[in-house]
C-alpha cells in the first residue's frame, strides 16, 4: 500500500462578536473541520472540568496584515493574564482554545475539542464517536493522542477521512508598486525643505533633546565612488519594531486626541520626506530594550511588482543584541541583512560603527539618505562645513542650489533668507524652540521671533468660538530686506512664513519691517482626527477657520501699521533710533536672555549659561520681555546694507515729508552713517 500524503494544514478564521481576530492554521487538524470559529464565550480555565479528557490541536497564525498580527497577540495576552478559555461552538463541535504558557512566544496555542462524527468499523457496523473517540478506549491523554492507538486512528486504518480543506481567503489589498516611491517624493518637490522639515518632526515628536543633520562622503561599492549622503540623527526614544512597521507602512490611523506636543498626523511624513531627498534611506533605530534596521530602497526595487522593504529586529539579551525571532524568522532576518548590505554603502562594520554611536543603553533613530535627488550635472542641495577653529563667523550650511524664492502674494523681496538657507529655516522652525540642532557640525542658534521684535503688541480674538493670540512687532532688519508678513505655527511647527495679509498684499511698502507670530493650533484642529493643514505641512487647507483668519490677521495687521507708522515722518526731531537687541539661549534651562544693545553675540563660546557674562544670572530666572520701543535700526552692517539703507531713507524721506530738501535726506544718510559706527543718538 503506497504512503498517504498529508494535505496542507487547513485555514481557521477565529472570530468574536462578528469581527475578525486572526488567520490562523490548524495543525492536526480533527476530521471535520469548520472553517469560521466563532468565540461564544471566553470563562477561567478553572470552571472547566473536561480538557483533560479531550483530543488536542494547535492553532498558528497566518495573518494576512499588521492588523491580524496585533490582534491575535492582543487575544492570547488577555488568555495567559486571566488564564481563561476560549469556547467556540460550531454546530455539534466545541473548541476550548488554551491560554499560553507563561514563556510562550504565542507562535502556537493548543485547543481541546469535541467533534461528533460516525465512521465505519471493521465489523461494517457505523459506531458514534464522541468527541472524535470512543469512550471505552481512549485514555484521555496527549501523548495518547499523539502516540498512542486511538479508535480516531483505527478508524482512518480502515476507512480513512479525508481531511475537508479551507481555501486561504482571499481579500483585494491594495498593493504597492514600487513606483509609487517616486510619486510620495513629488509631494515636497515644490521646496526640498519641507523634505527635512519632516524629519525634523519626528525626532522633536521623540523627544530628541539633541539632532544632528550633515552631508558628508561616503564611498558606495554600487557607484564604485564617493557619494554624498545625507544623515540626521537624534537622541529620542527610539523605535520597536511595530513602530517601524508603521513608519514605512504606506498611512495609520490617525490619532483620535490632537496633542498639542506632537506633529505628526498623516502616516506618510517619513516616507514623502527621505523619497524627496534622495532615492535610498536606511533607518537604525535603538530603544533600551530593542534595535531595528529598516530599508525603504528605490533601487532595491526597481523592475519588480511589488514593493520589499526589508526589517531587521534584534532584542536586548544582557549587553548584546540578538536577534528577534518573536518577530520574525532567523533565517528572514539573514535575508533581509543581507540585502541591506548588497543594496547600500553599508557593510557589517559600517553597520555596527554606526549602531555604536547610540552607545550603552543609549536610545535615538539614525537616519541615512543617499543618491540624492539632482539639479542638472549637480545635486538640488549644495553644503559646505564652514570656517574651522571654532570661529562664530561662518557656520556651515545645506543650501538650496537654484536659491529661488517661494512665491508669496504682494512679495517684493529679493532676499528671503529661509527659502534656500536651511541654518536660517530651522532657526525659526519652532515656536518654543527646545530640541538642539546641529548642522553641518555646528550649533544652530534659534532663534524665537516674538522675542526679536520691538514696539510689539499683544492681540486676542475669537474666530468661530476660538480662541487666538498674536503677536506683532517691527524688525529692522526684516525692514532693510523689505520683508513683512505673518509667521503661523501649528502644534508648535512653523507652517507658513512672511504671510502677507490685509494691505500688505496691494503695497509693496505698506507694514515693511512688520512681522506677527501666531499659533494656530486649536483653531485649525476640525475634531475626529482632522486638521485643516495640507500633508506637506507647509500649507493650510482652503477651510473656514483658515479664511476667517486671513481676514483677522489682515484687520489687526492694518491697524497696528496705522496706529504706529502710518503717519510717521522721518525727519530730524521726535524719532529714537536705536540697535537691534542681542538673544541668546541658556545652554541648560534653555530660557532666553536678552544681552545689551550693540553686544557681539560672536565673542560668546559655543556653549553659553546663564551664569556667564554678559547676563551673570541663574537659570531660575524668568525670560526676559522687550519695552515698547520706537524705531530700531541694526548695530553693524555690511556695506551693501548700508546702501540699501541709504536708498530707503531717501524713498521714505520723498514719501513723508512732502518734498521736503535734499539738505535733510543727506542728513539722514549722515545718521546713518553714524549708526553703523556703533553710535545710537537721538535725530
Amino acid at each position: 500500500m503506497g504512503e498517504e500524503k498529508l494535505a496542507p494544514d487547513p485555514y481557521v478564521l477565529l472570530m468574536k462578536d462578528q469581527k475578525l481576530i486572526c488567520r490562523t492554521q490548524c495543525l492536526n487538524p480533527p476530521a471535520e473541520l469548520p472553517q469560521c470559529w466563532s468565540l461564544s464565550d471566553i470563562v477561567p480555565r478553572a470552571r472547566v472540568h473536561i480538557l483533560g479528557d479531550l483530543p488536542h490541536c494547535f492553532l498558528s497564525p497566518a495573518p494576512e496584515s499588521s492588523r491580524d498580527r496585533s490582534e491575535w497577540g492582543r487575544f492570547l495576552t488577555y488568555l495567559q493574564k486571566k488564564d481563561s478559555v476560549g469556547i467556540a461552538k460550531v454546530k455539534s463541535s466545541q473548541f476550548y482554545i488554551l491560554p499560553p504558557d507563561k514563556d510562550s512566544n504565542f507562535s502556537h496555542v493548543q485547543v481541546a475539542y469535541r467533534v461528533e462524527k460516525t465512521c465505519s468499523g471493521s465489523d461494517g457496523q457505523e459506531h458514534c464517536v464522541d468527541n472524535g473517540f470512543p469512550s471505552d478506549r481512549f485514555q484521555g491523554s496527549i501523548e495518547n493522542h499523539h502516540g498512542g492507538n486511538t479508535a480516531t486512528e483505527t478508524c482512518r486504518r480502515h476507512q480513512p477521512l479525508a481531511v475537508k480543506q479551507v481555501p486561504p481567503l482571499k481579500k483585494n489589498y491594495a498593493q504597492a508598486h514600487p513606483s509609487y516611491l517616486e510619486t510620495l517624493g513629488q509631494v515636497h518637490y515644490a521646496w526640498i525643505f519641507g523634505a527635512i522639515a519632516e524629519l525634523v518632526d519626528n525626532s522633536r515628536d521623540a523627544e530628541a533633546t539633541r539632532m544632528d543633520i550633515s552631508i558628508e562622503e561616503i564611498y558606495s561599492k554600487r557607484a564604485g565612488k564617493e557619494i554624498p549622503m545625507l544623515s540626521v540623527i537624534d537622541d529620542g526614544h527610539g523605535m520597536t519594531h511595530e513602530e517601524v512597521e508603521k513608519m514605512v507602512c504606506f498611512g495609520h490611523k490617525k490619532p483620535e486626541v490632537d496633542d498639542p506636543d506632537y506633529i505628526g498626523r498623516f502616516g506618510v511624513g517619513f516616507k514623502t520626506g527621505a523619497m524627496r531627498l534622495g532615492r535610498d534611506a536606511l533607518v537604525i533605530t535603538q530603544t533600551n530594550d530593542s534595535r531595528s534596521i529598516a530599508f525603504l530602497s528605490q533601487s532595491l526595487n526597481e523592475g519588480k511588482d511589488n514593493l520589499e522593504i526589508p526589517i531587521v529586529s534584534y532584542r536586548r539579551k544582557g549587553q548584546y543584541m540578538e536577534v528577534d525571532t518573536s518577530v520574525q524568522l532567523e533565517a528572514l532576518a539573514k535575508y533581509n541583512l543581507k540585502v541591506i548590505k548588497d543594496f547600500s554603502p553599508f557593510d557589517k562594520y559600517l553597520i555596527g560603527a554606526k549602531a555604536g554611536l547610540f552607545r550603552e543603553n543609549n536610545t535615538g533613530t539614525q537616519i541615512y539618505i543617499w543618491n540624492l535627488d539632482e539639479w542638472g550635472s549637480q545635486y538640488c542641495l549644495e553644503w559646505d562645513r564652514g570656517l574651522t577653529g571654532g570661529s562664530s563667523f561662518h557656520k556651515g550650511d545645506i543650501m538650496i542650489r537654484s536659491r529661488r524664492l517661494r512665491s508669496r502674494p504682494g512679495q517684493i523681496s529679493k532676499k528671503v533668507c529661509l527659502d534656500y538657507s536651511l541654518r536660517s529655516y530651522l532657526e525659526v522652525i519652532f515656536l518654543v524652540p527646545r530640541i538642539r540642532i546641529y548642522l553641518q557640525g555646528s550649533l544652530v542658534k534659534s532663534r524665537p521671533l516674538a522675542k526679536y521684535l520691538n514696539q510689539t503688541s499683544e492681540v486676542s480674538g475669537n474666530i468661530i468660538g476660538k480662541r487666538v493670540h498674536l503677536t506683532l512687532g517691527r524688525s529692522q532688519l526684516e525692514f532693510e530686506h523689505a520683508n513683512c508678513g505673518i509667521f503661523l505655527y501649528w502644534h508648535g511647527r512653523l507652517i507658513e512664513a512672511y504671510k502677507r495679509v490685509g494691505g500688505m498684499i496691494h503695497n509693496g511698502d505698506w507694514g515693511r519691517g512688520v512681522i506677527g507670530v501666531i499659533d494656530v493650533t486649536d483653531l485649525m484642529n476640525e475634531g475626529n482626527g482632522r486638521v485643516g493643514v495640507l500633508n506637506t505641512k507647509q500649507s493650510f487647507l482652503d477651510c473656514e477657520p483658515y479664511a476667517q483668519l486671513e481676514a483677522w490677521l489682515g484687520e489687526k495687521a492694518d491697524e497696528y501699521w496705522t496706529d504706529n507708522f502710518e503717519k510717521l515722518k522721518l525727519k530730524k526731531g521726535g524719532s529714537l533710533y536705536k540697535p537691534d537687541h542681542e538673544w541668546v539661549q541658556c545652554d541648560k534651562c534653555r530660557k532666553w536672555r536678552m544681552l545689551s544693545s550693540g553686544f557681539d553675540v560672536k565673542t560668546l563660546p559655543e556653549e553659553w549659561f546663564c551664569y556667564m557674562d554678559p547676563f551673570n544670572g541663574l537659570c531660575e530666572m524668568q525670560e526676559q520681555k522687550v519695552d515698547r520701543g520706537v524705531i530700531t535700526v541694526s548695530a553693524k552692517r555690511t556695506r551693501q546694507d548700508i546702501k540699501d539703507v541709504e536708498d530707503d531713507a531717501m524713498i521714505n524721506s520723498d514719501a513723508n515729508s512732502d518734498g521736503e530738501s535734499n539738505q535733510t535726506q543727506k542728513d539722514d544718510k549722515r545718521d546713518v552713517n553714524e549708526v553703523e559706527e556703533g553710535t545710537a543718538k537721538g535725530l
